[in-house]
């Protein structure tokens, strides 16, 4: 794999918008999702719809929580050592309010974005890269790019959000 970072879907603007309600409600069937292209899929939905319980399902939970401390890395066990399920779930709630108003700062028209790309960080070839970061490239319908970073879990095949959630101009 090149190091830097692999681009990992295709713009989803391209698609018609009733598929793509079609896909996101089967996608939402189960905790997880298949991959970060869903994951991103139904976060895009989420900021779209201004409602973060279309996420709360593919959220960390005591389960996951418990997982990633059996799975990770020390590094990653002392990181959640201090930082409960609970915790996480208000951090990520705390931080989609805030990418909802920045986004409003930067005259962002949250129904009218479009998916540009979803990248992924090239994690390590080990079984433990269980955390990495990713980022959502979107277009506003003025035009303007900006990106949304995320965090994600990777176990058991199902991808999970994690803390943080952060929103930034693309430069």
């Amino acid at each position: 794999m090149v190091a830097g970072a692999l681009v990992v879907a295709t713009p989803a603007a391209a698609q018609d918008p009733d598929t793509l309600a079609v896909q996101r409600q089967e996608f939402n069937q189960q905790a997880g999702a298949e991959s970060v292209e869903v994951l991103a899929l139904l976060l895009h939905q989420a900021l779209q719809e201004n409602n973060f319980e279309l996420l709360r399902q593919h959220l960390a939970d005591k389960r996951v929580y418990d997982k990633m401390m059996q799975l990770g890395t020390a590094t990653v066990r002392e990181s959640l050592l201090l930082y409960s399920p609970t915790d996480m779930l208000l951090d990520f709630q705390k931080d989609f309010g805030q990418v909802i108003q920045n986004g409003a700062t930067l005259e962002v028209d949250w129904p009218t974005t479009s998916i540009k790309e979803t990248i992924v960080a090239d994690t390590p070839p080990t079984r433990n890269a269980i955390i990495f970061p990713a980022q959502l490239h979107l277009n506003s319908g003025s035009g303007l790019p900006f990106q949304v970073h995320f965090t994600t879990a990777r176990l058991d095949g199902r991808y999970y959000l994690l803390p943080p959630l952060r929103l930034s101009e693309e430069l």
